[in-house]
């Protein structure tokens, strides 16, 4: 029947051949006795053997290690921008949630965190905003999202390896009481604020005592709140009673105390603005005062314009405008050569003038460094830098330096190393005029000193034991122009008795007790040019 049907369809008969043909390939099929293939023809050829199956169980193991590999993939791609597994807050479960929604969670529970007050039979609702506190979400929510990205990768994406970020949302310590007194009716004597303010001299900061006050408390309120805060809003706030006592100011002294150790460091080291690498000017500390307010909450939320350092917040648009109206203004397109005198060991005794650099900015070229110099300020560190040309300024040096030569009776002053002027001079009476040598108990010390005292008019006493047991006393008033070089009391001064320069040439003696006189009509000029510092060699 089957053979019957088969050539009723048009099946092939034993023995015959048939082609097929898809356009492109030609397939004869030839009589199929249960040993002979079946074989394409032309480029592509086909062998099926009788009673093999095709197998199929690698293409689906291929498949599910593709699906796997694209899940692992899409996994690590997802968690780049979201909580990793294992992650939480405050003890909540945060895994996989982006930051932008972490911040929102912890706002809404910000929002939603009222704390029910009572005093003495009265109540009132209060907010952390009563409070003066925020909280920082986007700094939080930053903590989750780089949580465990520091650990080996494995970790990272192991549900089983625990990371909980306590970042405390706000400081308790700095919850301003006003709004809880007044909302229960209580007349508070208010504490007042320790400040920090630039010093007399604009080079530093003090800091001004606060005062303690008296009325309602509002730390426990404030703890109450944050609690809430951080069960993200799944626990409302407690209720809280509170007494009147005595209150400390927001900004107590120890936070003053700490902001001025910053500032102070900031000063020390300054933040500098740059062209290329040659500074042009520093962020000093009127700069500082300028742009800068001391915040106790050092994790409450900043504006846009804001950076923070402890307990000190600086504000971008503020140094920017200092910027602009004064260091901006002080800036000059032409050098000047700074003029300083010095000693032989270089150290600079007086500032002739102080010169500049000549700078030029670049157009526009600095309208950033409000902005950078905050975020140098906020590391403690750094620089800032802008476009422009810079001549730098060079120093012009004077040396200054003294001889008083004991065998010739002479004081040397001297600049750059060329004498200036010579006076006489009278030593002390134990040294030995011709030779310097000393011979007894009262004489002018040998060696290299420092001019580190100066009177202009000074009363001398004093009482002295000699070797041979005898004393020495004199009591003068009125020693004019007085220069110390000793630390044993010795000084180049003006002689006691009303003498020249020319008259103490004559007299040809030592006179003193140690010290060296000079004449009368050149003491003054020389107390003038030996500053303090000037080197002074004395030789025998």
């Amino acid at each position: 029947m089957t053979d019957n049907y088969g050539q009723m369809m048009g099946a092939p008969q034993p023995g015959a051949a048939r082609s097929v043909s898809d356009g492109e390939t030609t397939a004869v099929f030839t009589p199929f006795d249960g040993a002979q293939p079946i074989q394409e023809i032309d480029d592509h050829t086909l062998q099926v053997r009788h009673g093999k199956r095709h197998v199929i169980w690698p293409w689906i193991v291929l498949g599910v290690v593709a699906v796997f590999a694209a899940g692992l993939g899409g996994g690590f791609w997802f968690f780049q921008s979201h909580a990793l597994p294992g992650v939480t807050l405050w003890g909540n479960p945060v895994m996989g949630q982006s930051q932008s929604h972490i911040a929102e969670q912890i706002d809404d529970a910000v929002s939603n965190a009222t704390v029910s007050v009572k005093y003495e039979g009265r109540t009132a609702k209060v907010s952390l905003k009563d409070l003066g506190l925020s909280v920082d979400s986007d700094a939080i929510a930053s903590d989750v999202l780089n949580a465990k990205r520091g650990d080996a990768w494995w970790q990272q994406y192991a549900f089983w390896v625990k990371k909980n970020v306590t970042a405390a949302p706000a400081n308790t310590a700095a919850a301003d009481n006003a709004t809880l007194n007044a909302k229960l009716g209580v007349n508070e004597v208010k504490p007042v604020d320790a400040k920090v303010q630039l010093n007399a001299d604009g080079n530093g900061f003090d800091v001004i005592a606060g005062q303690q006050g008296e009325g309602l408390d509002a730390k426990p309120v404030a703890q109450s709140a944050l609690a809430s805060v951080k069960s993200l809003g799944n626990e409302p706030a407690k209720a809280v009673t509170v007494s009147l006592k005595s209150t400390e100011p927001v900004v107590t002294d120890t936070i003053a105390n700490e902001a001025k150790t910053t500032l102070d460091n900031l000063v020390k080291t300054p933040v500098e603005i740059k062209v290329k690498d040659h500074a042009i000017a520093a962020i000093d500390a009127s700069a500082l005062a300028s742009s800068m307010r001391v915040d106790a909450n050092t994790n409450g939320k900043l504006s846009s314009q804001e950076t923070r350092n402890g307990y000190v917040v600086f504000d971008s648009e503020k140094l920017q405008q200092y910027y602009e109206n004064t260091i901006k203004k002080n800036l000059h397109t032409g050098r000047e050569d700074r003029e300083v005198v010095v000693n032989n060991d270089g150290d600079e005794l007086k500032v002739i003038k102080e010169g500049h650099d000549g700078v030029t900015v670049a157009e526009g070229a600095d309208t950033h460094v409000g902005q950078d110099a905050i975020e140098a300020l906020a590391k403690g560190n750094g620089s800032v830098t802008v476009e422009g040309t810079v001549d730098p300024m060079q120093t012009k040096t004077t040396k200054r330096h003294v001889v008083v030569d004991l065998s010739d009776g002479k004081v040397y002053a001297y600049e750059n190393d060329q004498l200036i002027k010579t006076m006489n001079m009278s030593a002390g009476e134990g040294n030995v005029r011709g030779t310097g040598q000393c011979t007894g108990d009262l004489c002018t010390p040998t060696g290299d000193f420092k001019i580190w005292l100066k009177y202009q008019s000074q009363d001398m006493s004093g009482n002295l034991t000699l070797s041979d047991g005898s004393s020495s006393k004199w009591d003068v008033k009125d020693v004019g122009f007085v220069n110390y070089f000793s630390k044993s009391g010795c000084a180049i001064h003006r002689i006691v008795s009303p003498m020249s320069d020319a008259a103490i040439g004559a007299m040809n003696a030592n006179t003193s007790h140690g010290c060296v006189g000079i004449g009368w009509d050149v003491a003054e000029w020389f107390y003038g040019w030996c500053l303090d510092g000037t080197s002074v060699h004395v030789q025998a």
